[in-house]
C-alpha cells in the first residue's frame, strides 16, 4: 500500500471494504476470518497507541517548550554555546538580577553528576541539580597558596590547559607549560588583563609530545632547574584534526610576537631532532580542508594576533559563526568539517599512525615524565620539609588527566575510538600501579582525574545538529580545570589523595 497525502489510497480502501463486506459469507471459523480478525485487532491497538502518543505529545509540548526556555537562560545551556572560549572569564547566565536559579522545570531531569531527578534549575548549570551545582560553584573558584612552588603542565596553551595554567599562576606558582604552538600560547597569555602580575613566572616550551626524545629532553631540562612540586599530565590527542584546521596556527608560529608588552620566557627544544615543534609538511600547510574531495576555503588570513583575539572572544564559536563559516574554536582551530572522525571509528578503521600518536602523547609521554622527574618531585618534598613546622605535611603532586573512556568497570562499552580508550586505560594503570609506592616512599601524591563532559567529539555536522536541537555539554572549561586542580588544593589542606580515579571531585571505580 502506498502513502496517500489525505489517507489510504482510494483503490486500496475500496478493496479493503469489499473484503470486509464478504467475510460473513464464509463458513464460521474459516481461516480467512481468523486472519482478518487478528489484523483488525492489531489495527485497533495501533490506532489506540497512536492516539495516546499524540495526546501525550500534545500535553508535553508546552511543558518541553517551557523547560527549554528555562534551560536557555543558563550559562552552560545557552543556545549560543557550542565550543567554549578560552578567555579567562567564565560563561555568564542571562538570568535577570543575578538570581541563583533560572526557573523550575515541568518535566524532571536526571542530574549529570548524581543522576537524581531535579526540577529547580541553577542559573549557571543547566544539567546539574541544585546540590551538585552548589558544590561545583564552590570548587570552580577554590585556590591555594603556591608561592615559591614549581609546576610543569603539559598542554597548557588552550582550553582546559589554559585554565589550569591560570589557576597555578594566579596562586603564585612558577609554571612551565608545553605546547606545539608556543607563539600562539604567548599571545594568549599576554592578552589577559592581569598578565603583568604573573607573566614573569611563566615559561612556554615548544615541544611535540609524540616524540619521545623531546619528552626526555624536556624532563632533563626541568629536572636540571631544581625541585619540582607539581606535574600535571594534561596534554592529550583525542581526535586527529584535518590538516586545514591547523593552518592559521602554523602560520602564526612564523609571525613575530607583540612588542612593548610583558611576555613569558620562551624555550624551544626543536634542535633535538632538527624539526619544528609545530606540525610541518604539505599536509599541515594546505590552505583548504577537504570534505569528500571538495575544497573548503579557509578564512581570509588576518594576523596571528587577530586570530588569537578571535579564539579568546565570546561568540567566536557560536552556532551562527559556524553556519557563516567564520568560527574559530577555543583552541584557535578552524572547524573540522569532515563527515566522520576517529571518535566513531572501530578497531579496523583507526589509522595506524593515529593509533601510535595517541599512545605516545596520552600514555608514553606521561610515563616518561613521571619516571624521569620523580627525583625532582622527591627533592621538592625534602625542600618543603625544611620549610614547614610539621615535616610530614610536605607533599608533591602528579595529576594525570584521564577520562571515563579508560574505565574498565562500565557496564557498557561502545565500539568507537578503541585507541583513545586504550591510552586512557594505560594512564589509569600507571596511576593505580605506582601511586601507592610513590606516596609511601617519597610523599608524592599521584591521582588520575576525569575532567567531566565538556566537549563534543562527534563529527562537525552532528555536533551542530544536536546543538541546534538544544543539547549542550553539562560542564565548561573552568569546571574541567577545577577537577584537575582539586587534588592539589585538597592536598595543601592536608587531605592525601593518591592512587584513585577522581570523577566529579570524588573517588570513582576504575
Amino acid at each position: 500500500m502506498t502513502d496517500h497525502p489525505t489517507g489510504v489510497d482510494p483503490d486500496d480502501l475500496t478493496t479493503t471494504l469489499r473484503v470486509l463486506g464478504m467475510l460473513h459469507e464464509l463458513p464460521p471459523g474459516h481461516q480467512d476470518i481468523q486472519t482478518v480478525k487478528r489484523a483488525t485487532g492489531t489495527m485497533h491497538n495501533r490506532v489506540r497507541k497512536a492516539a495516546r502518543r499524540r495526546a501525550r505529545h500534545a500535553e508535553r509540548a508546552p511543558k518541553l517548550a517551557h523547560d527549554q526556555a528555562v534551560l536557555d537562560q543558563t550559562a552552560t545551556g545557552s543556545p549560543l554555546r557550542i565550543d567554549d572560549e578560552t578567555k579567562g572569564v567564565p560563561l555568564t547566565s542571562s538570568v535577570a538580577g543575578g538570581q541563583r536559579f533560572a526557573g523550575e522545570l515541568q518535566i524532571p531531569r536526571g542530574c549529570y553528576v548524581c543522576k537524581v531527578d531535579y526540577t529547580l534549575v541553577d542559573a549557571f548549570y543547566h544539567a546539574l541539580c541544585p546540590d551538585c551545582a552548589a558544590q561545583n560553584h564552590v570548587r570552580r573558584d577554590q585556590g591555594t597558596d603556591l608561592t615559591g612552588r614549581r609546576a610543569l603542565l603539559t598542554g597548557g596553551r588552550a582550553k582546559i590547559g589554559m585554565y589550569i595554567a591560570l589557576r597555578l599562576l594566579r596562586d603564585g606558582a612558577d609554571l612551565t607549560i608545553t605546547t606545539r604552538f608556543p607563539r600562539d600560547a604567548a599571545r594568549r597569555f599576554a592578552e589577559l588583563a592581569d598578565s603583568p602580575e604573573w607573566v614573569d613566572r611563566l615559561t612556554i616550551v615548544g615541544i611535540d609530545l609524540r616524540d619521545p626524545t623531546q619528552v626526555v629532553a624536556l624532563a632533563d631540562e626541568v629536572a636540571a632547574a631544581g625541585p619540582l612540586d607539581i606535574l600535571i599530565n594534561n596534554a592529550c590527542q583525542t581526535v586527529r584534526r584535518s590538516p586545514g584546521a591547523y593552518s592559521h596556527l602554523v602560520e602564526g608560529e612564523s609571525q613575530p610576537l607583540p612588542s612593548g608588552v610583558p611576555m613569558p620566557t620562551m624555550l624551544s627544544l626543536e634542535s633535538l631532532r632538527g624539526s619544528s615543534v609545530a606540525p610541518q609538511g604539505p599536509q599541515f600547510l594546505a590552505p583548504v580542508a577537504e570534505v569528500r574531495g571538495r575544497p573548503r576555503p579557509s578564512l581570509e588570513a588576518p594576523g596571528a594576533a587577530d586570530m588569537t583575539r578571535l579564539a579568546l572572544s565570546a561568540g567566536s564559536a557560536s552556532l551562527e559563526a559556524h553556519r557563516a563559516g567564520t568560527a574559530i574554536d577555543a583552541g584557535g582551530l578552524l572547524p573540522d568539517v569532515v563527515t566522520t572522525n576517529s571518535w566513531k571509528q572501530t578497531v579496523d578503521e583507526v589509522d595506524p599512525l593515529e593509533l601510535l600518536e595517541v599512545q605516545m602523547c596520552n600514555s608514553v609521554a606521561p610515563f616518561l615524565l613521571v619516571s624521569r622527574l620523580r627525583p625532582a618531585l622527591r627533592a621538592a618534598v625534602e625542600r618543603r620539609r625544611e620549610q614547614l613546622t610539621h615535616e610530614d605535611t610536605a607533599r608533591a603532586y602528579v595529576v594525570n588527566v584521564s577520562a571515563m573512556e579508560g574505565q574498565f568497570s562500565r557496564r557498557y562499552k561502545g565500539a568507537g575510538h578503541p585507541h583513545t580508550n586504550m591510552a586512557k586505560a594505560s594512564l589509569n594503570m600507571l596511576t593505580r600501579t605506582s601511586a601507592g609506592e610513590m606516596f609511601t616512599s617519597d610523599r608524592i601524591l599521584m591521582t588520575a582525574v576525569d575532567t567531566g563532559w565538556i566537549t563534543d567529539e562527534r563529527p562537525h555536522h552532528e555536533k551542530l545538529a544536536i546543538a541546534a536541537e538544544g543539547w549542550h555539554a553539562p560542564l565548561d572549561l573552568v569546571d574541567g580545570a577545577a577537577r584537575v586542580y582539586d587534588p592539589i588544593v585538597r592536598g595543601e589542606r592536608g587531605e592525601d589523595l593518591h592512587g584513585v580515579f577522581l570523577k566529579d571531585f570524588g573517588p570513582h571505580p576504575w
